[in-house]
């Protein structure tokens, strides 16, 4: 431990850059694999799941972070229905606009952003900063929930695809 941080906080930094980094991935391809879609999502929510628990330990309500992830996800899958997927002879491809191809890497760095609130909460310890740690974990578990959603809905979508019903 140094300063309070923790190993929970090199986890959670480390999760927060491959989330970031397989989100650019992402973007930049234009055909994709359900593993590419899946990565980011998981890395994202294990930052809001262990940003959330630390919350949990500081006695904060859980109904809370349900329910970001919950509202993530709607608002994820809502994103996932409307992306359009092309289907060429090998593989599905997906047509995204620059914009759209951005939001995805926003959400990641966005993510990125609450483990930094985290880790200078922990770093400074000061008792006024705890609500933006609380903050954090919340938009941490939107972000997630947005991020899973999308590609659940997309995964979906996809195998639609391969048998023809899309």
């Amino acid at each position: 431990m140094i300063n309070n941080l923790t190993l929970v906080h090199l986890l959670l930094i480390l999760a927060a850059g491959s989330c970031i980094y397989l989100s650019l991935r992402e973007v930049r391809r234009r055909y994709i694999s359900i593993w590419r879609l899946f990565a980011p999502a998981f890395l994202a929510l294990f930052v809001g799941s262990v940003l959330s628990l630390l919350q949990l330990a500081d006695h904060q309500p859980p109904w809370t972070f349900g329910t970001a992830l919950g509202v993530g996800f709607v608002i994820g899958a809502i994103r996932g229905m409307t992306i359009g997927i092309q289907h060429d002879m090998y593989r599905p491809r997906v047509n995204l606009s620059h914009a759209a191809k951005l939001l995805l890497l926003w959400t990641a760095i966005v993510v990125g952003a609450t483990v930094l609130v985290e880790c200078l909460g922990a770093f400074l310890a000061h008792p006024g900063f705890a609500i933006f740690q609380f903050l954090a974990a919340i938009v941490a578990m939107l972000c997630a929930g947005a991020i899973l959603g999308r590609a659940l809905l997309l995964t979906i979508r996809l195998h639609r695809a391969d048998r023809g019903g899309a």
